[in-house]
């Protein structure tokens, strides 16, 4: 064989090489796996304490939660504790908004609304609960535009509610199953 003709044989080897690394290093898509054994079949959500003074908060984030792990369809909800392998449990923190832009009065034009949730999954299966996944401080924002001389002024901030509780869910279940 000539240098020449080795070349090819070369980038070859090196490129079935280089598959097979993507292959063993555990490369995946974001959302897709999880560190979670398989073992784990029944996942119970517990109501999320609400320690806000928005009320419907809580029923937001936990309807939130439960569309996001369907979708997901990694485990069985279940509607007990009693049923369950895994329990999620958690309470919002805080809920704020803060005037980001103004107008040439001074008057706010645009909020951003921040989340702040506590929250953990366990496996409640022994004397003592085993601690799977844990965040105390997991947070998502967004931004909305408001017109503080219009009658949609609490309209807007009801939907950056339901805004940040899809994208905190959807993060927060992406978190769990991937052991971030």
């Amino acid at each position: 064989m000539t240098a020449l003709s080795k070349r090819p044989f070369l980038l070859i080897v090196s490129l079935f090489a280089l598959s097979l690394f993507h292959v063993a290093c555990g490369y995946h898509l974001v959302g897709t796996s999880s560190f979670l054994p398989e073992e784990y079949q029944n996942l119970f959500i517990e109501r999320m304490k609400n320690n806000t003074s928005w009320p419907d908060l809580g029923q937001r984030m936990d309807e939130a939660l439960s569309r996001e792990w369907v979708r997901r369809r990694r485990f069985q909800l279940v509607e007990s504790r009693d049923q369950a392998q895994i329990v999620l449990e958690g309470s919002i923190q805080s809920i704020s908004m803060l005037p980001v832009q103004l107008d040439e009065r001074g008057r706010a034009t645009q909020y951003q609304m921040t989340l702040l949730v506590s929250a953990r999954l366990i496996d409640p299966r022994g004397e003592e609960p085993k601690v799977l996944w844990e965040d105390k401080a997991f947070s998502r924002r967004t931004s909305y535009d408001v017109d503080a001389s219009s009658a949609n002024y609490f309209d807007r901030q009801i939907q950056a509610m339901e805004e940040v509780s899809e994208e905190l869910s959807r993060a927060l279940v992406t978190a769990v199953l991937e052991g971030f």
